[in-house]
């Protein structure tokens, strides 16, 4: 008798094994091919939508008033969060030519105060030649707009400048700020090389003019993160900042050498620290003592150099611009 007579069970145990192993294999192949088909499906849609991503747009009527009303409704809704945001920033007061030089320097004298030895010797809120010489009219912007114009921009400097001073910072040693497209004229009061367009001939698409404000400063970390804190702060900062661009540098390089640290814990001759000298003379403290100290911080105490490249972004009211420069 052959084995599968003799061992019935065992034998239909096995091949139902069997048979299911196979039917599993089968399935697993046929799950697998689909699985290949359908990746291949997806990788040849995929290129086929990258490629008319990337395709040129058909010049039909259809198309370019389609991309009419997109670029309007671009337009639209950037001029009404500029309006917003426009509206919100501080708006600095008509102001004369003679008035804004007397504005410097009474500022000037203030901020002089408040950082009495840690200012740059030569500083004028970075307005020095206003010192000596009168705002000119630039383009189709009057001298008294000019005015305004710089007038604004130097109360945002000075509240940044008094800002970091009240903040702590150990000293200023350098500021800087770049110039407005209304003071780069020649002696004529015409705007010079490619800045040919004036102050207030701004197109549909822009809504923010850029000035910039340069800082070294020498401080500790917690300062620093104070300032930057304040920077994104509305409720501390009434100005739009952004700082794009900060340097830190480290004013000790390298730690103390190891002879120095053994001195300052004052080591006995066994080699361990001893506990400092007790003035008698005073009641003990009571409570608990700390103990010997035993390490020092060798990093993260010193101070450091920064160096800041803060944005100053203007919203543009683009109404009042284009009624100056005569445009719709």
């Amino acid at each position: 008798m052959s084995w599968i007579q003799d061992n019935k069970v065992p034998a239909a145990i096995l091949g139902v094994t069997g048979a299911g192993v196979l039917g599993l294999g089968a399935m697993l192949f046929n799950a697998w091919s689909s699985a290949a088909e359908a990746q291949e499906t997806f990788d040849s849609i995929n290129s086929s939508l990258a490629n008319l991503n990337s395709a040129n747009i058909a010049p039909t009527p259809e198309n370019l008033a389609a991309k009419h009303a997109m670029v309007k409704e671009y337009i639209d809704s950037a001029g009404k969060m500029a309006l917003v945001l426009y509206k919100l920033q501080p708006d600095p007061k008509p102001l004369s030519d003679t008035d804004f030089q007397a504005k410097v320097k009474a500022r000037t004298l203030e901020v002089k105060k408040l950082g009495a030895g840690r200012l740059p010797a030569e500083f004028n809120l970075t307005f020095d030649k206003y010192v000596d010489n009168l705002p000119k009219a630039s383009g189709k912007l009057t001298v008294d707009q000019v005015a305004t114009e710089l007038s604004g921009y130097l109360d945002a400097v000075e509240e940044i400048t008094t800002m970091v001073l009240k903040s702590g910072v150990g000293s200023i040693d350098l500021i800087e700020r770049s110039d407005l497209p209304a003071e780069k004229v020649d002696d004529k009061g015409t705007l010079n090389g490619q800045n040919q367009r004036g102050a207030a001939e701004v197109s549909d698409q822009e809504i923010t003019e850029r000035r910039q404000l340069r800082l070294m400063l020498r401080l500790d970390q917690g300062v620093l993160q104070t300032i930057l804190s304040k920077l994104a702060s509305p409720s501390e900062m009434p100005y739009f900042t952004v700082v794009r661009l900060l340097q830190i540098e480290n004013e000790v390089q390298v730690g103390p050498a190891r002879v120095a640290l053994a001195s300052k814990l004052e080591p006995t001759d066994l080699g361990e620290p001893v506990a400092p000298a007790v003035d008698e003379s005073k009641p003990a403290p009571k409570g608990i003592q700390p103990a010997t100290a035993d390490s020092l911080v060798v990093l993260g105490k010193e101070g450091i150099r920064a160096y800041l490249e803060i944005d100053l972004i203007k919203f543009i009211d683009r109404k009042a611009a284009a009624s100056a420069s005569g445009t719709r």
